[in-house]
């Protein structure tokens, strides 16, 4: 995202302002960025050039296969298409992806559904481009030459600007569809791979697993939905895009938050508390604008809760803060 944003003139510290990623770490392999990071420069992205038409499209191309290490070689090794898919929508949460993936067979055709619904409107054209685009260059990959889809579906309107799309001058493109989706035959799934190899995809496949187990006993789940919550760029993310931006189902999120004994809700409640304190040091700004920013419909049920947890109104807490604070100082 960084390069293509600097190729069309974007400089680097504005890909990355408000993603706490250091442009030390765009060059270690070893950096880990947080799905929320990776949504924040997309936003920046996207904003800075203004969503121009193709922008996602030109970054999953540069996304090849073996970016994702085991998890690509599993792919690579499955004995057919449709092993192969199911394997990466089992392990989705290792892949880049940003919306909800499925596979949907009717009749003679089958669709990988690429459900945006979950992602912030800002970013949704350009996380289905890059999807699309990424699917693509994996299929090629895997099946060893150029694979060409019955059509597109695509929900987004037909662009003015339709030449960043000639990419795909052999497949048909629906645009104003119900859906995004990537269209082919259903007997397509039944095709034999190049490489498949059934014990390298079985091996490979036991260290995606073992990698989702270490991804989430590093920390804790519910740590990781916490440090999402408290630094999501623009307010309170609802549980659908929390969920997408954990590459998980809400049903998953929920089930793996029960498991810890806890719940987004209370996790979400938890987090307005602290970032309510954190904003009440602004002094730039008002009750009205923590609660918006918080996603509460109106001052007074932000005030409410802020009662709740500290037994004081927001107004009383940053008065005695101040006093503190400069009781401190002196």
């Amino acid at each position: 995202m960084v390069d293509v944003g600097v190729e069309r003139g974007v400089v680097v510290p504005a890909c990355l302002d408000g993603s706490g990623v250091d442009e030390n770490a765009l060059a270690d392999d070893a950096a880990h960025v947080r799905a929320w990071q990776e949504l924040t420069v997309a936003q920046n992205l996207v904003r800075a050039t203004g969503d121009a038409p193709g922008l996602g499209l030109e970054v999953g191309s540069r996304i090849p296969l073996r970016t994702y290490s085991v998890l690509g070689f599993a792919l690579l090794a499955s004995p057919t298409l449709r092993e192969a898919a199911a394997v990466g929508l089992r392990y989705l949460e290792l892949t880049f992806a940003m919306v909800g993936i499925h596979l949907q067979e009717d009749g003679n055709e089958v669709r990988l559904v690429l459900d945006d619904g979950l992602v912030p409107p800002p970013v949704r054209h350009f996380f289905v481009e890059r999807e699309i685009a990424n699917i693509r260059a994996i299929l090629d990959t895997i099946v060893g030459r150029p694979f060409t889809p019955l059509r597109l579906d695509l929900r987004f309107p037909r662009p003015e600007e339709s030449a960043p799309y000639e990419v795909f001058d052999d497949v048909p493109i629906a645009f104003g569809a119900p859906r995004n989706a990537i269209v082919t035959l259903a007997a397509v799934l039944e095709q034999s791979l190049p490489q498949a190899d059934q014990h390298t995809m079985q091996v490979c496949e036991r260290e995606c697993r073992l990698l989702l187990a270490r991804r989430t006993t590093d920390t804790g789940f519910a740590v990781r939905v916490r440090e999402l919550l408290m630094q999501w760029p623009d307010g309170i993310p609802d549980m659908g895009a929390a969920a997408a931006a954990l590459h998980l189902s809400t049903r998953t999120l929920h089930r793996r938050l029960a498991v810890e004994d806890t719940s987004y809700r209370r996790l979400v409640d938890a987090a307005r508390h602290a970032r309510a304190v954190e904003m009440l040091s602004d002094l730039g700004l008002g009750v009205d604008q923590i609660a918006a920013r918080l996603g509460y419909a109106d001052a007074a049920a932000f005030i409410r809760a802020f009662r709740r947890w500290t037994g004081a109104t927001p107004g009383a807490y940053r008065t005695r803060s101040v006093r503190n604070l400069s009781r401190a100082r002196a």
